[in-house]
This record gives C-alpha cells, sequence and structure tokens, in this order.
C-alpha cells in the first residue's frame, strides 16, 4: 500500500499551481449615490454629467433593479464577503470613534475577496484602496490587511473624514496627515498599486465621494455654478444640493482620469463592477424621489443603488437587466470575473453570481427574492428584536419591522414611489405575496444566524472502479461534541482504501483543487476535489464500504467551520486506470452548534 500512495502523496506536494486567467478586476463602490443622480439610469431630474458612469453602461450591463443596504458598513461587509448582515452582524454603519458594543465590526472568521483569490493560488496581486469602514478607531490600522486579507491597502479607515483636503490616510497600517483632494488621492492611489502590477490583479476602489462633508470640489472637476453659495458641511439641507451634484461629477471626472491613464491595453483586459453602496443622502434626493426616504431607511431611494459591469467579459454590451440583484452578489460575480470555481454549497453565502446575465442576454431571472436589512447587536437573537428586514420580489415589497412603525407592502409595478401600504389589503393576490415575502424572511433568520451542522457532497463522481462508480456520503451528528461519520460506499471489496481528511476545497500543499489524477495514470475522468492533510487507511469490506468516524471536540471557535473529505481505493483492475487510483466525489461537512 504504502508504494501504491508514495507517487500520489510525492505529486501532490510537488506540483506546481495552474496559472490564473488574465481578466483583471475592478470594483468600484461611490459612497451614498443613488440611481437618481447617475445619467445613465434616467430616475432622477436632472442629475449632474455623469459621462464614465454612462460609458460603463454603453459598454457593459446595467442593472435596473439592484438593492444595497440602507447604510454603507453592511453593504461593505456584503460585498466583501457575500455574506446577509444579519450572518456577518455587520448591521449598520460604524461610527468610528464612538462605535457602540452594539454595531459589530467584520471579524477575522469571515472570507473575503482577496482570501479566497490566494486559497484557490490564482496569482491575482489584490489591493483595497479608499474607504474601508469595516472597524472602529480602536481597532488597528491595518485591518483593511489583518482582517480583509488585502495584500495592500491606502485610504481613510473612517467612514466619514472630517475634510476632503485635510484627513488621514493609511497606507498598510501607518496613518499619515493628507490634504491632497481625497477624491483626487484614491485615484492617484489606484494607479499607482495597479501600475506595478506585472500579472493579473484585483482591485477595491471604494471611493469616499460623494459622502458628506459638502463642499465645493476643485474646479476643473465639475461645470457646477457655485458661485455665492455657501455649503453647510454635516447639515441634511437641500440647499447642499449643488455641492453634492458637483462632488457627483467630480467622482465622474476622476473615474475617467483613471480609466484614461490605465489606458486601452489595460481596460480592454479588466472587468470593472461598479455600484453604490446605498442610495442618495438625506434630503439631496430630487424628484421623483422624497429626500425623507433616502439613505438610512428602507425606501427605494435609501437601497436601490446603480450596479454596472463593463468589461470583456459581457456579451452584447449595452444593455439592461430587470431581474433582481442585490450588494452580496459582487463578491460571487468578482470571483467568476476572475475564474475562481464557486464554494461548495455548504459555505453559507447569500450572493448570485452575475456572470451568467454577462454571458447571456437571454438569461432567466436567477433571484426570486432580494433582501436588505438594518439592526443594531452582535450576537443573536438581537437582529431580530430591532431595525427591520425588507424583501421583495418582482413585483411586491416587504418592510418588516422589528420594532415600531409596523410593516409597509408596497406593489412596485403599480406603485413605484411606494405612496400607497397595501399591507393590511384583503386582496387574495396582496395577502398571498405578502405571506410569501415574510416566509422567506422567516426562512432566512430562523437559525438565529447561527451555522446548522449538515454536509454537502461536491465534485467529480464519474470516477468507475472495477464495481462501478464509488461516493462518499456523510452521516451522524456534526455539531460541537457531536461524532459524524464519512461513509465509503461502492468501493471494490476488500481493497486498500484511504480517507482524505482536509480542510480546503481550494488548493492541497499549493496545488490548486479539482486535481485531475491522470498525472498519476488513473483514468482522465478522476480527480480530487478536497485537501487531505489527516489521511487514514482502510480495507472496504465485503460490500465496498468503510467508514471513517469523526469526534468534534467543544469548542465554539469551531462553529461555521468546514471540513472536507474524500476517499481513494486502490483498484488495479479498475477499467481504464492503469495506476488504480479511483477516486469518489467530495464531502462538505459544516461543523454546527
Amino acid at each position: 500500500m504504502r508504494r501504491l500512495l508514495f507517487p500520489l502523496l510525492t505529486l501532490v506536494a510537488g506540483l506546481a499551481p495552474a496559472r490564473a486567467q488574465d481578466h483583471n478586476v475592478l470594483v468600484i463602490v461611490a459612497d451614498d449615490l443613488g440611481v437618481d443622480y447617475v445619467a445613465c439610469y434616467g430616475e432622477g431630474t436632472n442629475p449632474p454629467p455623469t459621462p464614465t458612469i454612462d460609458a460603463l453602461a454603453q459598454n457593459g450591463v446595467l442593472f435596473r433593479n439592484a438593492w444595497a443596504n440602507p447604510s454603507c458598513s453592511p453593504t461593505r461587509a456584503c460585498i466583501q464577503t457575500g455574506r446577509y448582515p444579519f450572518r456577518t452582524m455587520v448591521g449598520r454603519w460604524i461610527a468610528h470613534t464612538s462605535n457602540p458594543p452594539t454595531v459589530g465590526l467584520l471579524q477575522q472568521s469571515e472570507v473575503t475577496i482577496p482570501e479566497v483569490l490566494d486559497a484557490l493560488s490564482t496569482g491575482y496581486a489584490h489591493a483595497l484602496i479608499g474607504k474601508w469602514h469595516l472597524a472602529d478607531a480602536f481597532s488597528s490600522p491595518d485591518t483593511p490587511r489583518a482582517i480583509g486579507g488585502y495584500s495592500h491597502y491606502a485610504g481613510s479607515l473612517e467612514g466619514q473624514i472630517p475634510s476632503y483636503t485635510n484627513w488621514t490616510r493609511v497606507v498598510d497600517g501607518v496613518p499619515a496627515a493628507c490634504t491632497t483632494y481625497c477624491t483626487i488621492q484614491n485615484t492617484d492611489d489606484a494607479l499607482a498599486w495597479i501600475g506595478a502590477q506585472s500579472g493579473p490583479w484585483c482591485c477595491v476602489l471604494t471611493y469616499q465621494a460623494p459622502h458628506i462633508p459638502y463642499h465645493a470640489p476643485p474646479a476643473h472637476l465639475h461645470t457646477q455654478n457655485l458661485t455665492g453659495l455657501v455649503p453647510q458641511p454635516t447639515t441634511h439641507t437641500p440647499a447642499n444640493i449643488p455641492f453634492y451634484r458637483a462632488m457627483v461629477q467630480s467622482l465622474d471626472t476622476e473615474m475617467g482620469r483613471l480609466f484614461a491613464t490605465l489606458g486601452p491595453a489595460v481596460m480592454g483586459q479588466t472587468n470593472i463592477v461598479f455600484l453604490g453602496d446605498n442610495g442618495t443622502v438625506q434630503r439631496q434626493s430630487v424628484a421623483p424621489f422624497d429626500g425623507l426616504r433616502s439613505k438610512g431607511t428602507p425606501y427605494e431611494g435609501g437601497v436601490n443603488v446603480p450596479l454596472i459591469v463593463s468589461g470583456p467579459s459581457v456579451t452584447q454590451p449595452g444593455r439592461e437587466v430587470a431581474a433582481l440583484a442585490c450588494a452580496v452578489d459582487v463578491f460571487p460575480t468578482a470571483l467568476a470575473l476572475a475564474g475562481v470555481p464557486a464554494p461548495p454549497p455548504v459555505t453559507i453565502r447569500d450572493g448570485v453570481s452575475l456572470m451568467p446575465y454577462l454571458n447571456d442576454p437571454a438569461q432567466a431571472p436567477l433571484r426570486q427574492f432580494a433582501y436588505t436589512e438594518e439592526f443594531t447587536g452582535t450576537t443573536w437573537p438581537a437582529p431580530n428584536t430591532n431595525g427591520h428586514a425588507t424583501i421583495r420580489d418582482a413585483r411586491y415589497k416587504l418592510i418588516h419591522r422589528y420594532s415600531g412603525g409596523g410593516d409597509e407592502l408596497f406593489d412596485l409595478q403599480l406603485d413605484p414611489w411606494e405612496t400607497s401600504n397595501l399591507v393590511n389589503s384583503s386582496n387574495p393576490q396582496v395577502v398571498a405575496a405578502k405571506a410569501a415575502l415574510l416566509a422567506e424572511i422567516t426562512n432566512l433568520r430562523s437559525t438565529g444566524g447561527s451555522q446548522p451542522g449538515g454536509f454537502t457532497v461536491f465534485g467529480s463522481s464519474t470516477c468507475v472502479g472495477s464495481f462501478g462508480v464509488p461516493t462518499a456520503s456523510g452521516t451522524g451528528d456534526p455539531t460541537l461534541g457531536g461524532m459524524f461519520q464519512v461513509n465509503l460506499a461502492g468501493a471494490a471489496p476488500l481493497h486498500f482504501a484511504i480517507n482524505l481528511f482536509g480542510f480546503s476545497y481550494t488548493s492541497w500543499n499549493g496545488v490548486p483543487l479539482p486535481w485531475n489524477l491522470a498525472v498519476v495514470g488513473a483514468a482522465p475522468t478522476c480527480e480530487l476535489s478536497s485537501s487531505g492533510e489527516i489521511i487514514s487507511a482502510f480495507i472496504s469490506n465485503f460490500g465496498g464500504a468503510a467508514t471513517q468516524t469523526i469526534q468534534i471536540p467543544g469548542s465554539l471557535s469551531l462553529v461555521g467551520a468546514t471540513v472536507y473529505s474524500a476517499w481513494v481505493v486502490l483498484d488495479q483492475t479498475a477499467p481504464g486506470n492503469p495506476a488504480g487510483y479511483v477516486s469518489t466525489n467530495s464531502l462538505a461537512t459544516l461543523i454546527g452548534l
């Protein structure tokens, strides 16, 4: 057996990672920008000029019904993790210097975009430029790297800088005063980092603009007439609309400088995802939007945001998608644009990759519901005691409040500006829609935010042995203190079998997974989809079965962790398999409470 296993294990240890694809990924987040201020959406009255963003839509796909969260920090956590706020517990905006203990920060346990890129050995360089806003002043200034997983960071950690020309810029954990106009500095930092890359890269560029404080940007960045006007920097009043318009146009101008400086060669190899982190800031919304139903509220002015994807991965650019999309969808979309496979479904992620819409103009809707929320609290059941959970389908929208105000139900087809609350309607269609929406909220939140233990089979199951295709499965109790079994079935009887038990579905000893065993003489249909840091040897019984039993310790730190298992049977008479390595599919086991 040792002689048979040696070639397999040594090759796993020695293979070089596969080369990643060439397309770069650029995610751009605008701060406090709703659809009413972006010209190509055509929803707001007299928006400022946004030719750069409009060009993205002309050369890409515009998502008409995209939702973020009502405030910035939850959306940023959604983008980084692909998980709803009630899972990350980042439930509302984080006050940098005076954050209450009831407002959650992004935790080390969350897996982010750059961490997935690294785990898969993709070869992608990665950086975050601009606003972070997922920690507070009591956290390390290096959290974008230490918690976020980025190899480089340059920007502002807080949600609101004191001045666009006098702010604290942090570069890889080192803070220093900066007097360069913030929107310009964000662009300069992105250009500097991208210009230093020699291979594929992923850059998340999160501008501060057009977030308050209201001000007059440098004159060369906008065409707004601000003569004689005096901004009220931190007061949300319609009198600041001219300044807000100028800040939006300045953002668009700097995005244009970014693209022009990168040039056609780089831009031709770069996929861009552009979105807003929440709706337009309070009292700056323009008709037909209501300035009192903007940022910070669950109404459309607060959660409906621009979302545009542009670049070489788009088929038939210049089109619009009416299907529902959410901020959590940026996570799987960015990874898909980098050629990264989706994680096993046992990993609880709420995002849906938008890639099918980019590839196929006739793609049917992938989401039945869009979801957003806001709450305070860092442990359960706090989210179910305050704030709101808001959900919509293709027609109806339910705002479900947990503390005061009552629920609201709107027909967005007939009432897009949410003027008529149908929550008490006796119309059977409306009653059924309300029940379905409330049931989905209950379904999402019924686990109390915890990770229920469970099994998911994934990976290839087409490797044929002398008695058919062997398979892996799980039974038992995969919760703290429990015991579960990883089962082998369908193998050749009385043959050596090894159980590979590991901690990754993306790589093993630096080798990207899945790994085709044809390189060690197995059939081309045989592959490993999970790692094997722990290896145990068995002999299959007369029925071709074997069982590996795992005892789970009682440590709370294990809750939410996923472990992976697979089997390799040494079957010398397997058809078309000279080496006799017959592999099963893989089993992902999620450890629950």
